[in-house]
C-alpha cells in the first residue's frame, strides 16, 4: 500500500524562513506550496479547492492579515482545515484561545527541523484528512 502524499500550505513572510521550512517538508515527502502572505494564502487554498493537508503559518505576516485572521477566514469556507502556528513570540489571547479550541497548535521558533516535521506529522494522524472541495 502507498503511503498518501499530504500537502503543506506554508504561510511565512521571511524568505529564508519560508524556503528553509519548504524545504524540510520536501525532504519528508510531503507536497509542498508556500506563499508570503494571508492573502495569496487564501487564493492559493481556494485554487487548490481546499485540498490542503495542512496550514503552517507565521504568526506576523504583514500589515494585511495574521496567521490567526488568515486561519479564521480559511475556516469560513473549509473548517477542518489543520493549522500550526509557528512564531517567536506567544500571544497569550487569541493565539492561547485558538490552542485551547482545539483548532490549531502551536510551536515556538527557534524549532528543530525535526521537531517542526514531528509536530506536523503527529497532527495529520490525528484524524483523517478530509478534503473539502466547493
Amino acid at each position: 500500500m502507498q503511503d498518501l502524499i499530504r500537502t503543506v500550505l506554508v504561510v511565512e513572510d521571511e524568505d529564508g524562513v519560508r524556503n528553509l521550512i519548504r524545504t524540510l517538508f520536501r525532504l519528508e515527502g510531503f507536497d509542498v506550496i508556500s506563499c508570503q502572505d494571508g492573502v495569496e494564502a487564501l487564493d492559493l487554498m481556494q485554487a487548490r479547492g481546499g485540498n490542503i493537508h495542512l496550514v503552517v503559518t507565521d504568526l506576523n505576516l504583514g500589515p494585511y492579515m495574521d496567521g490567526i485572521e488568515l486561519a479564521e477566514n480559511l475556516r469560513t469556507v473549509y473548517p477542518s482545515v489543520k493549522v500550526l502556528f509557528i512564531s517567536g513570540e506567544e500571544e497569550e489571547g487569541r493565539l492561547g484561545r485558538e490552542v485551547a479550541g482545539g483548532r490549531a497548535f502551536f510551536l515556538k521558533k527557534p524549532f528543530t527541523p525535526r521537531g517542526l516535521t514531528e509536530k506536523a506529522k503527529a497532527i495529520l494522524a490525528m484524524a483523517p484528512v478530509i478534503s473539502v472541495s466547493r
